[in-house]
C-alpha cells in the first residue's frame, strides 16, 4: 500500500506542476519503480505492448467518426428533432437540452464536447424561454456526461480492455443508469423548473405538431443511426468493436460529407482536413495515455499491488456493501480531479480484482466505476463540465452551486441503486 501512496502523491505533484497527465502518470511510475528496484528495461516492451492491440483501434476510429459527424450540422439536427418531439409540454426546452445531451454524447464520446456543443445552442434558448441562467448552466453541465454512459462509449471500451471484459457487456451495463438518469433529469426539470418556461400562446394543433416531427425526423434519425448501427453490430456479434469503429467512420463520412451538406443543405463548420487533424491529436493523446499507463501498471504488477490492496481492504472490512460504499466515495473524488479514461486505466486494474474478491461482478463494477467518475465531472470544486458550462454562460462556479448540487442529489439514488442492485446494471447482459 505504501507504493500506491507514493505513486498517488508523486502523480498529484507532477500534475499540479502542469505536466500533461500521460507524462505525469508515466513519470510517477518510473520514479516509484526506482524505489522498489524494478528494472527499467521492461518499460519499452510494456509501453508498446499496451497499445499493440487490434482492439484499441476502435478508440481513434470512434473519435474520428464523431468529429466527422459533427461536420454536417448534427447538433442542430438533434436539437431541432427533439424539440419537435417534446412539443409544447411544460419543461420542453429543458427536456430538449437533457435528451439532446444524452444522444449527442453517444456520438461525440466526450462529456466536455457535449457541454460545449449542446450548451452553445441550448443555453441561449433556455434563457430566452424564461429559465434562470444559473439553473440553465447547471443543467447543461450535469447533462454532459449522460451520453458517455449510453453506448457506444469510449470509456466503456477502455474499461473493457483494461480488465479483459466484453465491450458489449460493459456498454449494456452502463446504459441502464445513463437512460435512467436522463429520464429523472427530465422529470426533475418538469416538476421544479417548468414553471419558469414561457408557454406558447394559442391552442395546440395536432397537425402542426406532427408536421414538425415529420419535417425534422429525417435529419435527426440520420444522426442517431450511427450509434444504433454500432451497438446492434457489436452486441449482435456481427462485428468486433474495432470493425464497428471502421463502419462508424465510413458512416460518418457519408453523413457528414454527403447526406447533411448535399441532401439537407447543412453547411459544415470545418473542412475534413481540419477535423482529421483535430481527431488525430485527440486520439494521439489517448493512445499516449494508454502507453504511459503501462508504466504504473507494470510497477503495480511486479509489486503485487492488486493483491496487496485487496488484502488491505479485507483487513478493514469483509463486508461487500461497505467495500462498495468506500469505492464510491473514492471514485467520486477521483472523478473530480482526473479525466475519466485516465482514472480507468490507473485504477481499474487495481480495483476490479478487489471487487471480484468481494463477489462483485466485473461488468457490474464497470457501471459503478463509470457512473462515479462521471458524477465526479460535475462535483465541485473541481469539475471539468462545470468549468466549461460556466465559461459559456459567463457565470462563476459559486453562482450555480445550488442547482448543480440538486442534480447531484438526483444522481445519488441512481448511483446507490446501481451499486447495491446488480440486476439493474446486468439486466440486459447475456
Amino acid at each position: 500500500m505504501q507504493l500506491v501512496g507514493y505513486f498517488i502523491l508523486t502523480f498529484v505533484v507532477l500534475a499540479l506542476l502542469r505536466i500533461p497527465i500521460p507524462f505525469s502518470a508515466g513519470l510517477a511510475g518510473v520514479i516509484c519503480m526506482a524505489s522498489v528496484g524494478i528494472p527499467y528495461s521492461i518499460l519499452p516492451a510494456k509501453m508498446f505492448g499496451n497499445i499493440d492491440s487490434f482492439a484499441y483501434l476502435a478508440i481513434p476510429a470512434f473519435i474520428y467518426a464523431g468529429d466527422v459527424m459533427s461536420l454536417g450540422g448534427i447538433t442542430s439536427a438533434l436539437v431541432t428533432w427533439i424539440r419537435a418531439l417534446c412539443g409544447r409540454a411544460k419543461g420542453a426546452v429543458g427536456s430538449t437540452a437533457v435528451i439532446a445531451s444524452a444522444l449527442f454524447g453517444t456520438i461525440s464520446g466526450s462529456s466536455v464536447a457535449t457541454v460545449s456543443a449542446i450548451g452553445g445552442m441550448m443555453l441561449p434558448e433556455m434563457v430566452k424561454n424564461g429559465y434562470d441562467k444559473k439553473y440553465a448552466t447547471a443543467l447543461i453541465a450535469a447533462s454532459g456526461f449522460l451520453g458517455i454512459l449510453i453506448p457506444p462509449s469510449i470509456p466503456g471500451v477502455v474499461y473493457a480492455l483494461a480488465v479483459g471484459q466484453s465491450v458489449a457487456d460493459v456498454w449494456l451495463a452502463t446504459m441502464v443508469p445513463g437512460v435512467l438518469l436522463t429520464i429523472l433529469y427530465c422529470i426533475f426539470n418538469r416538476i421544479f423548473y417548468a414553471k419558469q418556461e414561457k408557454q406558447i400562446e394559442g391552442d395546440f394543433n395536432t397537425k402542426i405538431y406532427l408536421e414538425g416531427i415529420s419535417k425534422s425526423s429525417p435529419r435527426g434519425l440520420v444522426a442517431l443511426l450511427m450509434p444504433l448501427i454500432i451497438f446492434v453490430g457489436v452486441y449482435g456479434g456481427i462485428m468486433t468493436p474495432t470493425e464497428a469503429g471502421a463502419v462508424a467512420v465510413l458512416y460518418g463520412l457519408i453523413a457528414g460529407w454527403i447526406i447533411y451538406p448535399l441532401i439537407f443543405k447543412d453547411k459544415s463548420g470545418e473542412g475534413l482536413i481540419a477535423v482529421t487533424k483535430k481527431s488525430a491529436v485527440t486520439a494521439a493523446g489517448i493512445m499516449m495515455l494508454i502507453a504511459t499507463a503501462a508504466v504504473p501498471s507494470a510497477m503495480f504488477t511486479y509489486a503485487g499491488t492488486a493483491t496487496a490492496v485487496t488484502d488491505w481492504l479485507f483487513s478493514i472490512t469483509q463486508n461487500k456493501y461497505l467495500f462498495l460504499l468506500m469505492v464510491n466515495l473514492v471514485l467520486i473524488v477521483v472523478g473530480m480531479f482526473m479525466e475519466t479514461n485516465t482514472a480507468i486505466l490507473l485504477l481499474a486494474p487495481i480495483l476490479a480484482p478487489a471487487a471480484v474478491a468481494y463477489g462483485v461482478d466485473p461488468i457490474h463494477f464497470a457501471a459503478i466505476m463509470l457512473l462515479n467518475l462521471e458524477i465526479g465531472m460535475i462535483t465541485p470544486p473541481f469539475a471539468c463540465n462545470i468549468f466549461v458550462a460556466c465559461k459559456m454562460s459567463g457565470l462563476t462556479m459559486d453562482k450555480i452551486l445550488s442547482p448543480i448540487l440538486q442534480f447531484i442529489a438526483v444522481c445519488i439514488p441512481v448511483l446507490l441503486a446501481t451499486t447495491y442492485i446488480p440486476q439493474l446494471a446486468l439486466i440486459f447482459v447475456k
